[in-house]
């Protein structure tokens, strides 16, 4: 057993050898897989720059354009769509200027500036009985509006019908996000902006659940109330019914003589 005993230490320690060797061409491995992973990723990075300048440098004339939807009875569609010429948008001032006239009668109406994320600022409306809402963008400002996604789109109100022939121009600055969102300013800004829309929300529907559970609550107490209100009625009903019984006026003597007996 004691000369066993060198041989098997001799065994562990070529075995550990072995082992610390593996161990130091897997570390080997990982530094070169994790060096390669930067370069890759380095080389992604680049892409989406360049794609993002690109892009921002070549967008579609059509994309920065306004389109009116007009609803006559079947919803918003593409065949219901009014477009303005490439020169309505102004590429050096981000001016938009656009007029429009109804073909036919409309239930509703809905502006979209462009169809690309964006900041619209300035607008406004030559007809005073309209009124442009947004319906998927931030109101930064009162005269400046962020839209965060592509198909920015406003609803637009009136105090009349959207009759046929009805016209009217709109006038605003449009300013696509374009390769601002890719770059790290800009997307930091814009998901500061997003969580607030988030909390925004999430505190709007907050403060529905807390409306819909006083709802509730207080339609349970009316319906206790009701319930209290059916008792009593039923109750006096049967006192009333009690007063009137024959038994009743045939003991009014027995009761006449116990309150005599107790004063």
């Amino acid at each position: 057993m004691n000369n066993d005993a060198p041989e098997t230490l001799a065994a562990a320690r070529s075995r550990a050898a072995d082992l610390e060797q593996q161990l130091k061409l897997s570390d080997e491995g990982v530094s070169r897989l994790a060096q390669r992973c930067l370069e890759l990723e380095q080389q992604v990075l680049n892409y989406q720059a360049a794609l993002a300048r690109h892009g921002s440098d070549n967008e579609p004339a059509a994309l920065t354009l306004p389109q009116l939807f007009y609803d006559s009875g079947s919803g918003y569609s593409p065949r219901e769509c009014l477009t303005v010429a490439e020169d309505a948008y102004d590429e050096l001032t981000h001016e938009v200027s656009a007029v429009f006239t109804l073909p036919t009668d409309a239930r509703a109406l809905r502006l979209d500036p462009g169809e690309l994320a964006c900041c619209v600022t300035d607008l406004s409306i030559s007809d005073e009985r309209l009124e442009c809402r947004a319906m998927n963008g931030i109101q930064l400002q009162e005269d400046c509006l962020l839209f965060l996604d592509v198909d920015p789109n406003l609803t637009v109100c009136s105090t009349v019908p959207f009759a046929a022939g009805m016209k009217f121009a709109v006038t605003y600055h449009y300013y696509p996000l374009g390769r601002f969102q890719h770059e790290q300013p800009g997307k930091a800004l814009l998901s500061a902006l997003n969580t607030i829309k988030l909390q925004a929300e999430a505190e709007k529907n907050d403060v529905l659940e807390q409306l819909q559970a006083a709802l509730a609550e207080n339609t349970r107490l009316n319906n206790q109330l009701t319930e209290l209100q059916n008792s009593r009625a039923a109750y006096e009903d049967s006192l009333e019914n009690l007063y009137e019984s024959s038994s009743w006026r045939l003991t009014a003597p027995l009761r006449a003589l116990r309150r005599l007996l107790r004063g």
